[in-house]
């Protein structure tokens, strides 16, 4: 039953949990994701209590030749303030306290149980916002990556369409609205180019709070007491060096799993494939290699990939190819067996979607909410 503040856990449902107990004590989690991208981003304190301030630069000063007895003009750099925001993501559970009387024994694991859940549930929204949140389209929220890097004229948007190859024109044609496109990250993390941020003031990362017992109402306006826990997780994403990010768009997941049947060749001046299947192959070596090639070069040494697990099998399977050799495994963050395409990991986030919308060349791409 729904109330007022929250969703409250029935006799039935606490019941069923503790007699599944008296058999295996844990919980089969079927909706946990792999995200990995929240094992890797570095959160710093934001340095406003509106969100965290910083500072661009958009221009050098001018250099003059000197001469005898002449003095040198003034001149210096220019730059911008932008402001990133934070978003307050929360969670609340209550429990009815006669089932704490109820189920003594059980109550606390069960309790801890629907507490994971809820750990869960946060960090795959805060993965989600980190991709896809979109302050223009709800305030709460702040931008992620998709949303800063959507238009082909970007220099750091690259339009993975334009690598497929042995598609039909049929096919082509009926791209208007269609679902199953992704995209790829190419992420450099640090605390100059691109990181996480967390409220002034304050501790970063998921907060537990302990509510205790208090009295609330259900939906008939009824009193009951319950015993409460809130989750909470104030966090935010801040790219100082747009240049830190690199995102392959336009991927369509349909031809992922698809391998070179023909060779390339060059025909009216443009690069095809002579192909003999009727869909397509996507060009993931090329693609990944142009990406790697825009980060600046003090920054690829740490930076990361990001990919679903469609994206994720498809470079796999190229790279069964024997003249394929930009992919190999390693250990990176502690982890083992990490693909790593030209020496940089890649790590998969099940929160990127197959159903992005396509990404066109829209005109300008200003830095949001910036300030001269």
């Amino acid at each position: 039953m729904s109330y007022a503040v929250g969703d409250v856990g029935t006799l039935a449902e606490i019941q069923e949990w503790a007699r599944s107990n008296k058999v295996d004590t844990t919980t089969i989690e079927l909706m946990n994701q792999t995200n990995d991208i929240l094992d890797h981003v570095p959160f710093r304190e934001s340095n406003t209590m509106r969100g965290h301030e910083t500072r661009l630069r958009t221009g050098l000063p001018e250099i003059y030749f000197r001469q005898l007895y002449r003095g040198t003009p003034i001149s210096k750099s220019q730059y911008s303030r932008v402001v990133e925001g934070i978003g307050i993501l929360e969670g609340r559970m209550e429990l009815d306290v006669l089932e704490k009387q109820l189920y003594q024994s059980s109550f606390g694991a069960y309790r801890l149980s629907e507490g994971k859940a809820f750990m869960e549930a946060l960090r795959q929204k805060a993965a989600t916002l980190f991709f896809y949140g979109d302050h223009a389209k709800l305030a709460d929220e702040f931008d992620g990556f998709a949303t800063r890097y959507c238009d082909l004229n970007n220099p750091h948007v690259i339009d993975a369409s334009e690598f497929t190859y042995g598609s039909s024109s049929e096919d082509e044609e009926s791209d208007e609205g269609e679902t199953g496109l992704t995209s790829m990250y190419l992420v450099a993390w640090g605390p100059d180019s691109v990181h996480g941020i967390f409220p002034k003031d304050s501790v970063g990362g998921l907060k537990h709070t302990d509510l205790g017992t208090y009295t609330t109402t259900d939906n008939e306006g009824r009193k009951l007491e319950v015993i409460a826990d809130l989750w909470s997780w104030s966090l935010g994403l801040c790219v100082r060096d747009w240049r830190s990010v690199v995102r392959i768009c336009n991927i369509k997941t349909k031809y992922l799993a698809n391998t070179l049947t023909g060779t390339l060749a060059n025909v009216n001046n443009e690069s095809k494939v002579s192909s003999t299947r009727e869909d397509g192959w996507i060009n993931l070596k090329d693609l990944t290699i142009i990406a790697k090639s825009k980060i600046p070069a003090g920054m690829r040494n740490r930076a990361v990939w990001y990919c679903n697990p469609q994206v994720l099998a498809g470079l796999e399977i190229q790279s069964s190819d024997t003249k394929n050799v930009h992919l190999h495994y390693g250990e990176y963050f502690g982890v083992q067996n990490v693909p790593a395409i030209h020496s940089r990991p890649v790590f998969e986030c099940e929160c990127i979607t197959n159903n992005e919308e396509r990404v066109t060349a829209g005109g300008s791409y200003p830095e949001k909410n910036s300030q001269q």
